[in-house]
């Protein structure tokens, strides 16, 4: 039995099917998908057969070293063991989803983005979905999650397209393919990816039961999981477990009582399905299972829209612009703005106190840069309070309860980095990843043409990564470390053991979940032969 619908659910189910179990799907909302059908459904797996039939050398080995390297300082000694089989379970996991969905990867041209590490690798395990119609899924082909991203073309469509900094010009372009897949019902991204997986799971055998929401896990004499306590429509059901259960249901990013607990700062949007609302982690917690990693979660700074009649965040990267700084509280700057792992600096914890020393923090920057990214002007009008304009930096600080000097003198200085070409504070352009982007966008330029912007910048969550504590085998486990029996965890229920941090630019909430979901579904089926 597995509970959810997102990438890691359908990556389980279609794993235990296959094995010959019989397999029951178990989805809270009338949408399946999660948040995995609303993203981009770019999906990191490293060794993976795609690449190796392109020519482009990789192993399990360089992706551990490269995953031990990028690792939170402290973290190997409790991680290291899911690392490894993280790293040597995903190339299998995508040879399996090709071999029995129709789901089809090809190669992104992304490389991984902390190249100076050992085992970083400029191609291939980063990978897009190709187009699948949904007309394949009969009755449930309507079923899938609609997203606030555009589901319509590929991720390297809208990328080599422009598309979210010039998407009329990007539509224009691609007016042939909407034209083309409209009728189809094809999909990308996403969609693409929840298409492709469900239809592997209708194909062999799996049931899915929608608007039916797990409520509690039913336990033997002996503690072990054993069956599922459900709602539908009010009516409460319950299903019995032959084998085990597999949480794969979500993050905990729309309880407000769980976030206040766990997480350390004052978050501003969130960009997945309001009923993801931490069920599994306390149908887990009520069994006996530990929960770590509670203060980590996927971060961005995020535009407002508009989503199911509520105020949620759009995933988009908008503050690495080369003229738009980020400053913190003192008015100052913290990092290179250009910098990978920008949602990790925000949530950097002061050690006297445990909370985020940077926050409050602005995005600072002029009319010139709104003007030329649409987007920014478009959705600003959803939240009045997300962007503030000002004649001058003083102005604006005061505006937003910063210090007018301090800001007028961090917008002068970065100023007079942006005309010599070397950012002296923060070495803005360095890295590799950094130096990429820089060539593409441009690396600095001067904020010096009114009226001038202040853009809110708090975290914003696209799923919390915190939840049960697993093993290799993804069995749930107390806090003694003792397993317990019949539960399996994937997905943002569980502990990430890479945290806030990842590994790769995009895709690492995807790519691994199915991972997990696929080693879940594996560790059962040889554990009842």
């Amino acid at each position: 039995m597995v509970l959810g619908s997102g990438a890691a659910a359908l990556a389980a189910a279609l794993t235990a099917a296959v094995a010959g179990l019989r397999t029951v799907i178990l989805e809270k909302t009338e949408w399946i998908g999660g948040t995995s059908a609303m993203s981009g459904g770019m999906t990191w797996a490293p060794a993976n057969p795609i690449a190796a039939a392109a020519g482009l050398s990789d192993s399990a080995e360089e992706a551990l070293a490269y995953m031990r390297a990028a690792a939170p300082l402290g973290w190997q000694a409790s991680e290291d063991r899911l690392w490894e089989a993280q790293a040597r379970n995903a190339g299998p996991m995508i040879a399996f989803l090709q071999k029995h969905s129709p789901v089809r990867f090809t190669i992104a041209n992304v490389p991984d983005p902390m190249m100076e590490l050992e085992g970083a690798k400029p191609l291939g395990r980063l990978l897009s979905l190709a187009p699948i119609s949904k007309r394949g899924l009969g009755r449930y082909a309507g079923k899938i999650r609609p997203s606030t991203l555009p589901q319509t073309l590929t991720y390297d469509e809208s990328i080599s397209s422009n598309l979210y900094r010039r998407p009329i010009r990007a539509t224009l372009r691609h007016a042939a393919t909407f034209l083309r897949r409209w009728p189809t019902r094809t999909v990308g991204k996403g969609n693409a990816l929840i298409t492709g997986l469900l239809k592997g799971c209708l194909d062999h055998g799996c049931r899915i039961e929608i608007e039916t929401r797990a409520t509690g896990l039913l336990l033997d004499q002996g503690g072990a999981v054993c069956g599922v306590a459900a709602e539908h429509h009010g009516r409460r059901l319950t299903f019995t477990a032959r084998r085990a259960v597999i949480l794969a249901t979500g993050g905990f990013e729309w309880d407000s009582a769980m976030l206040a607990k766990h997480f350390p700062a004052e978050i501003d949007y969130r960009s997945s399905p309001r009923t993801n609302e931490g069920d599994g982690h306390k149908m887990a917690e009520a069994a006996g299972a530990a929960l770590a990693h509670m203060d980590q979660a996927n971060i961005m700074v995020q535009p407002p829209v508009i989503y199911d009649g509520h105020l949620h965040g759009l995933p988009l990267r908008i503050h690495a612009e080369p003229d738009s700084i980020i400053v913190d509280s003192s008015g100052r700057r913290f990092a290179s703005e250009y910098e990978f792992a920008m949602g990790e600096r925000l949530m950097d914890l002061d050690p006297a106190t445990g909370k985020p020393k940077h926050l409050p923090a602005w995005i600072i920057s002029h009319w010139p840069m709104v003007k030329r990214t649409p987007l920014i002007r478009w959705y600003r009008r959803y939240d009045k309070t997300w962007l503030t304009m000002a004649k001058t930096p003083r102005e604006l600080a005061s505006k937003v309860g910063l210090a007018p000097d301090a800001l007028a003198a961090t917008v002068e200085r970065f100023n007079s980095f942006a005309r010599s070409g070397r950012d002296l504070d923060f070495g803005r352009g360095h890295s590799d990843y950094e130096a990429k982007l820089a060539k593409a966008i441009g690396l600095m330029a001067p904020i010096d043409n009114a009226p001038y912007v202040a853009i809110r910048c708090k975290p914003s969550i696209l799923g919390t990564k915190g939840g049960v504590r697993t093993n290799e085998r993804g069995q749930a486990l107390r806090a003694d470390g003792s397993v317990i029996a019949g539960l399996y965890c994937a997905g943002n229920v569980m502990a990430n053991p890479v945290g806030t941090r990842t590994p790769s630019q995009v895709g690492t909430t995807l790519g691994p979940y199915m991972t997990w979901g696929f080693i879940c579904a594996n560790s059962i089926a040889r554990d009842n032969r």
